[in-house]
């Protein structure tokens, strides 16, 4: 499998995951045209694409959603809360001459070859849902945008070679950041985002012997940094032992990251 954080943050999100030279865009939260660029400049050809994924509606998220697969002639799927939430938000014409396929939270599909659970998450959308994705051999998990890993998500993400997951803020940093109060309440409720506190104690609790990347995504540029980030998960990795056996990586907001193979 191949792996692939093409933006990360809160000015647009996509991620690239495939297998055998064919996979799909999770998310795609910047101008179709944007994520092009990034994949050409991580080495990977925009044709390989054959589906999009939705986690949720958010405008950072789906935004350029309806122009890539327009452009691309590939299908997009989401749950039926999301498909409700973008109408909402873009309009009821907004996915006009898209293919909309819908899946349940709990509900394994297929798209492009790759076999997906969708997992319910903690965030503020209408059905948001991470995922774990497998062409049979790897498994990937992926867990950004929600306010508290509950124990379902937490056995979902079990026994994963990559997890990509989102370690959002310092908690100090958004306290004396700023935000206004209510925002700062949002960002830190059960339905906001993980601080790099919460993010380093879920990698703790998913380590295992054959976990071989770990890639931290949708830090806040307000309220946080790559090296804080970066360096709360590390912890945890040094205490257990795992420094050297897990690839530990920061997606960035600017430019896609490294290509990971499994």
């Amino acid at each position: 499998m191949e792996f692939c954080a093409l933006a990360s943050g809160s000015r647009g999100n996509a991620v690239y995951v495939g297998s055998n030279g064919a996979g799909v865009l999770v998310d795609v939260g910047l101008s179709a045209r944007s994520v092009a660029l990034r994949m050409e400049a991580a080495g990977i050809e925009p044709a390989r694409v054959r589906a999009v994924v939705l986690t949720h509606e958010h405008r950072d998220h789906a935004a350029g959603v309806a122009a890539w697969c327009r452009r691309h002639r590939v299908p997009v799927w989401m749950t039926e809360g999301c498909l409700g939430g973008l109408e909402s938000m873009l309009g009821t014409r907004a996915l006009a001459g898209v293919e909309v396929r819908v899946f349940a939270s709990g509900e394994p599909f297929e798209a492009a070859g790759l076999g997906f659970l969708p997992v319910r998450m903690s965030h503020d959308a209408a059905d948001p849902v991470g995922f774990r994705v497998t062409d049979g051999r790897a498994r990937v998990g992926l867990a950004t945008d929600l306010g508290l890993a509950t124990q379902w998500v937490r056995e979902a993400l079990r026994g994963m070679d990559l997890l990509y997951v989102e370690s959002n803020h310092d908690e100090e940093r958004l306290w004396n950041g700023p935000y206004p109060w209510p925002l700062k309440q949002r960002v830190r409720s059960r339905h906001g985002h993980l601080s790099n506190r919460a993010c380093s104690d879920l990698v703790a609790d998913l380590l295992h012997p054959g976990l071989r990347c770990v890639v931290l995504g949708h830090l806040s540029q307000t309220n946080n940094e790559p090296r804080l980030a970066y360096a709360a998960t590390r912890a945890v990795l040094g205490r257990a032992g795992a420094e050297r056996d897990v690839t530990l990586l920061v997606a960035r907001q600017d430019r896609p990251g490294r290509v990971v193979r499994l």
